[in-house]
């Protein structure tokens, strides 16, 4: 029991001296007092005027007395001390009560029954006979009507001015404290109204800022699984859910059910077919409320779909894109924890169905592109494989022709070196690029001469360009040796030459040019040719796998692995425009590329590859 409510039953169950122990100017002071006390105390509305009720009809040395508030066009009994006559409502203008609360006037009957203005049907009702009657509006500072006081039977006779203003004291003080309660409790009900909006407004925030972090998740993650699961962790997290779940269709006509059953609780089940309130959604697109449902049907279902309990609210809602059905949502509360989903909870849980139904769509046409991107690469790459062996093979065709013909011994054994010298170059072809795809880190580090080097890329060169328009040079101005993987660079360069040949292939005559040369301690290779270079607005996706520009049948994995090339070694490889048109790649290595997988004192001829 607070202090308040022992304060006011100590002051209810106080034995009031009888008015005649005291003069009557001592009992108006004492009653004056204690209702000046209470209203300084911290009471609730009630509290206050149950006391200043007692107190008015103990001073007023009354039978009974009653408090009427406004309520509109009529005032209700509040309190009533003196007797317990229940709760009545007596319209603004009826009876004694009613015309001091139209005219805001009190007044001071001495014989009820004698004044037209007092209505006695509630002393038919009651069997309570009044005699002596005072009545006085409680007004605010504003002088708008809060109540009427209404006291009864003065058991010495009738009332008195004294009394009368007594009563007009004790109500000037308590409409101050009524009207400061009310303001009190539409401000506590204003609070709560704030606080409910406050927690509203947030739940709507937290509802947006899911939106955007589904969208955002499945975008980033890794595969079409990832970017399910994260969905259904964020949607499970943000909506308090005890069960969610995702069924989405597979390629091969089946299901899979993602599942999060808590917080720490999460599964994939693949299913050969839905179940449960899923497989009506995938039947029937449309929402599915169990508190909509009969119990014994609900049971069925949940038995069907094997959920750990029947659950007592949650919603089975579509996910769709334009073109179709993408799987279903299945958000589940159990028995005791959520009541049954409102409108707005409804609506949140389908905008989040439209979402992730629109987002995983978008992922899986964004899988089905990569995968038909990956697979045409392949074909790109693979096709420009089989482009590429055609020349060492026909090459070694020709030498094993030659080996049937040749019968001198010598010329035989120099054949045969060169078809295992073609085959050698197929089989580096065929390293490369898988090691590009394996994204291989090794280097295969030797001491090469760079007058050797100069002298097989012109022959490379020339099984490069041979039927085009296009003539090259190799001019080596480094006379010197360095250490580098001088396979990977030879096809790095071969790359480059094939571009260009790519790009010059329009009938006329062009150059490439090729210059080695030292600078400190890095060699440089360059690259020119006189072509119409490479536009400026994809210049910056030059070096990317699979990026190709104005080449049908390109792989765009070339200058990818000059790229890789020239990283390995811990160069650079850089492209500009060369001077008076065309296009000029220069790729920087350091002269001693250590930490190679192995080494060898002189690089072999034909290390370069078609």
């Amino acid at each position: 029991m607070s202090a308040a409510e022992t304060a006011v039953n100590a002051a209810q169950n106080h034995a009031a001296p009888a008015p005649t122990d005291l003069r009557p100017a001592d009992i108006r002071l004492a009653a004056v007092s204690e209702v000046a006390r209470a209203l300084s105390a911290p009471w609730t509305v009630d509290e206050l005027l149950d006391l200043v009720m007692d107190r008015l009809t103990w001073a007023l040395d009354a039978d009974r007395s009653t408090l009427f508030l406004v309520d509109g066009d009529a005032l209700w009994s509040k309190i009533t001390r003196g007797g317990d006559v229940g709760q009545f409502r007596v319209p603004v203008g009826v009876g004694v009560v009613g015309w001091v609360a139209q005219r805001r006037r009190g007044v001071n009957i001495k014989n009820a029954y004698d004044d037209p203005r007092f209505d006695p049907s509630w002393d038919k009702v009651t069997g309570y006979t009044t005699r002596s009657l005072l009545c006085q509006p409680v007004l605010d500072r504003e002088e708008n009507l809060v109540g009427v006081v209404q006291v009864l039977n003065k058991r010495g006779g009738y009332f008195h001015v004294d009394d009368e203003r007594l009563l007009s004291t004790i109500l000037s003080m308590t409409a101050i404290s009524i009207v400061n309660a009310h303001l009190a409790e539409q401000l506590a009900t204003k609070n709560d109204e704030l606080l409910k909006t406050q927690g509203d407004l947030a739940d709507r925030v937290r509802e947006i800022d899911m939106l955007y972090d589904l969208e955002r998740e499945v975008a980033r993650a890794p595969s079409f699984d990832g970017a399910v699961r994260a969905v259904v962790e964020r949607v499970s997290y943000t909506l308090h859910a005890d069960l969610l779940q995702v069924a989405v269709r597979t390629e091969g006509g089946g299901l899979v059910l993602y599942r999060a059953l808590g917080p720490d609780f999460f599964e994939v089940l693949p299913l050969p077919k839905a179940r449960g309130l899923v497989a009506r959604v995938f039947d029937e697109p449309k929402r599915y409320n169990p508190c909509d449902m009969p119990k014994r049907e609900l049971q069925q279902l949940a038995a069907e779909e094997q959920l750990p309990w029947v659950p007592a609210a949650g919603l089975c809602v579509p996910l769709e894109r334009d073109d179709g059905l993408v799987g279903a949502l299945a958000v589940y509360w159990k028995p005791g924890r959520h009541a049954c989903m409102t409108e707005d909870q409804v609506r949140v849980v389908e905008l989040t169905a439209d979402q992730i139904g629109h987002a995983l769509a978008q992922r899986q046409a964004r899988q089905q592109q990569e995968r038909e991107e990956r697979l045409s690469a392949i074909g790109r790459a693979l096709a420009s494989i089989v482009h590429d062996l055609k020349t060492p093979m026909t090459v070694a065709s020709g030498y094993v022709q030659l080996l049937k013909l040749e019968d001198d011994q010598a010329e035989r054994a120099s054949l045969a070196d060169g078809v295992l010298e073609q085959l050698r170059r197929m089989t580096e072809m065929t390293r490369a690029v898988l090691g590009f795809a394996r994204g291989d880190n090794e280097l295969l580090v030797v001491k090469v001469v760079m007058p050797d080097f100069a002298k097989e890329l012109e022959r490379l060169f020339a099984q490069v360009f041979a039927d085009s328009q296009i003539r090259f040079a190799v001019e080596c101005l480094d006379r010197g040796y360095a250490r580098i993987d001088a396979g990977r660079v030879m096809r790095a360069v071969q790359n480059i030459a094939r571009n260009a040949r790519d790009a010059l292939g329009d009938g006329r005559e062009h150059r490439f040019d090729v210059k080695i040369q030292s600078e400190g301690a890095d060699l440089i290779i360059t690259c020119s040719d006189d072509g119409p270079g490479v536009p400026r607005d994809f210049q910056h996706r030059l070096f990317e796998a699979f990026a190709t520009h104005g080449k049908a049948d390109g792989t765009g994995l070339g200058l990818a692995m000059v790229k890789q090339t020239a990283d390995l070694h811990g160069g650079t490889v850089v492209y500009r425009e060369t001077p008076g048109g065309g296009a000029t790649f220069e790729l920087r290595l350091p002269r001693d590329a250590r930490g190679g997988r192995g080494t060898a004192p002189v690089a072999p001829a034909g290390t370069g590859g078609n």
